[in-house]
């Protein structure tokens, strides 16, 4: 084999590696998964690194002064670090490009998020399981959302599982459109929301997402509120999100932070 051909074969094993099980391109295999969206954020009060690739064995392409606020044109998973300030897992990397090139932030020293992120480092005050028991596409989808909503918040995690502390499902409402309610459950929690299929089929999906989130909201013991909130049901044809108001209450019932 001429010395010519080696270097060509090296040249393109070096721009290939695999990625579950395929050959793919550098640059398509760090595309995968990455979310574009502009947002910014500040470093930590510590020098931070960017790197070449979402890994701290990647090349250290130049430092972030402390304290500095960058903008962001994408985020992706990549390495967990423990974050700064929490000092739990956050396996998100954000993303500039300078002079045409990828520089990759871990989200552990930035303190900001994207918008409608999941952030990874959660230091939730309360955690439980939620099951959805309904088949009803619709309805399944609003419970989904709901969850993600309340999720977002930083302050409580639901996570999906059989046999859950809170069932989320279809059915008789007591005359609203939607009906939730907890119990304490010896040591634990108990609790669950119904929406009645019938009150709501011609609704679209923003209220049904508000109803959900807001039934969601009795079963974490939130109850109605006269204020700006998705626990007002005044609010549910305006917005689908808890407000700060909620976060508050949050806050309130399961410990402040």
């Amino acid at each position: 084999m001429s010395r010519k051909m080696l270097s060509k074969l090296l040249f393109l094993f070096i721009m290939l590696f695999v990625v579950n099980g395929y050959i793919v391109s550098t640059t398509e295999a760090q595309a995968q998964n990455e979310v574009t969206v502009n947002f910014s954020g500040v470093s930590a009060p510590i020098p931070v690194n960017v790197r070449s690739a979402p890994n701290t064995s990647a090349a250290i392409l130049e430092q972030i002064n402390p304290n500095t606020r960058v903008q962001f044109s994408a985020w992706t998973r990549g390495q967990s670090l423990n974050d700064y300030w929490l000092n739990t897992p956050d396996d998100r990397w954000f993303i500039y490009i300078k002079n045409g090139v990828k520089h990759y932030v871990s989200s552990a020293f930035i303190y900001g998020n994207p918008p409608e992120s999941n952030p990874n480092p959660t230091n939730p005050l309360v955690s439980f399981t939620v099951q959805i028991t309904t088949t009803i596409p619709e309805l399944k989808q609003a419970w989904e959302k709901a969850i993600q909503n309340w999720n977002e918040t930083g302050l409580i995690s639901l996570t999906l599982a059989q046999n859950a502390s809170i069932t989320l499902g279809e059915g008789y409402a007591n005359g609203w459109d939607g009906w939730g309610w907890w119990q304490n459950y010896g040591s634990g929690h108990r609790g669950g929301a119904v929406i009645q299929w019938n009150r709501v089929s011609n609704r679209n999906a923003a209220y049904l997402e508000a109803l959900a989130t807001h039934e969601i909201g009795h079963t974490i013991k939130l109850e109605h509120s006269s204020g700006y909130s998705i626990m007002n049901n005044s609010w549910l044809t305006s917005i689908t999100d808890p407000t700060e108001n909620d976060r508050n209450e949050l806050r309130r019932i399961y410990g402040r932070r």
